[in-house]
C-alpha cells in the first residue's frame, strides 16, 4: 500500500467521508454528504510530494486565505489561524531490542479492571466498533488500554491511553504493537495519527514501529474540534 492510499484511508476513517483516489497534487471533493468540517486539507508526504484537498464550494479568495493560514499555522492550535497540524504514520515493524511488558486482549471478564482504569469506560472499550481492545496489566492493575478509535471496512486507527503514573515504562508501546498485530490479523490496515504538537504520542509511535507518512494541516476548524 502506498503512502497516498494510506493517507486516504486515514481521512476517510477520521471524518467518515469517501474521497477520490489521491493521484495528483490537487483534489476537489464532490458535493455529496457527508462532507468534512474543514475547507482545506493540505499534506506533504514523506517523499516531499504535496497534495491539496478542497471541500466543494470554496471561493478563490477564500482559497488564498486558507492557503496563507496553512503556511503560518504552528504545531499548536491558534484559534486566530484556525488550522490544525497532524502527523499520519504507518506501521513498519522493527526488531524488538528489549523485552516488552505482556499485552493481551481484554474481554467482558475484564470489566472490573476497565472500570477501575476509567470509571464508566467498559461499555465503550468492549464495544465491537472499538475492537480489538488490548490491555497491559501490572501488579494486578490495568495500566494501558489500546483500542480502535476509528474503524472502517479497510482500516483502523489506534486509540491509546495509559495511566499517568505508569507512563515511560514500555506499557503503551507493548499495547500498541499488540493492537497493530491484531488489526493485521483481520487483514485491515493499522493507522496511527497524532497532532503535530503531541511529541509524546509521536515518540510512542516510533517506539512501537511506526514511521511518518505525511505531515498535514487542515481547517479552518474551531479550537474544540478534535
Amino acid at each position: 500500500m502506498t503512502d497516498r492510499e494510506l493517507l486516504r484511508l486515514h481521512i476517510e476513517a477520521v471524518w467518515g467521508i469517501s474521497i477520490p483516489t489521491l493521484d495528483g497534487a490537487g483534489v476537489e471533493l464532490t458535493d455529496t454528504t457527508p462532507l468534512p468540517p474543514w475547507s482545506l486539507y493540505q499534506t506533504t508526504l514523506a517523499q516531499g510530494e504535496q497534495i491539496t484537498i478542497w471541500r466543494p464550494g470554496v471561493a478563490s479568495d477564500e482559497r488564498a486565505d486558507f492557503l496563507q493560514r496553512a503556511r503560518i499555522a504552528g504545531s499548536a492550535f491558534d484559534p486566530a489561524v484556525g488550522m490544525r497540524r497532524e502527523i499520519v504514520l504507518r506501521f513498519r515493524d522493527t526488531p524488538t531490542l528489549a523485552a516488552q511488558p505482556s499485552a493481551r486482549l481484554l474481554t467482558a471478564d475484564d470489566t472490573a479492571l476497565l472500570e477501575a482504569f476509567e470509571a464508566g469506560s467498559a461499555a465503550y472499550y468492549l464495544n465491537l466498533a472499538c475492537a480489538p481492545c488490548i490491555g497491559v496489566i501490572a501488579n494486578g492493575r490495568l495500566v494501558t488500554v489500546a483500542h480502535s478509535s476509528r474503524r472502517t471496512a479497510a482500516a483502523c486507527e489506534l486509540g491509546i491511553n495509559t495511566l499517568p503514573e505508569a507512563r515511560h515504562q514500555g506499557y503503551a508501546a507493548a499495547a500498541t504493537r499488540a493492537w497493530t498485530h491484531a488489526i493485521q490479523q483481520e487483514a485491515l490496515t493499522p493507522i496511527y495519527s497524532a497532532f503535530a504538537h503531541n511529541t509524546a504520542s509521536l515518540r510512542l509511535a516510533a517506539a512501537a514501529g511506526y514511521v511518518q507518512v505525511s505531515a498535514s494541516v487542515y481547517g479552518p476548524v474551531s479550537e474544540t474540534y478534535e
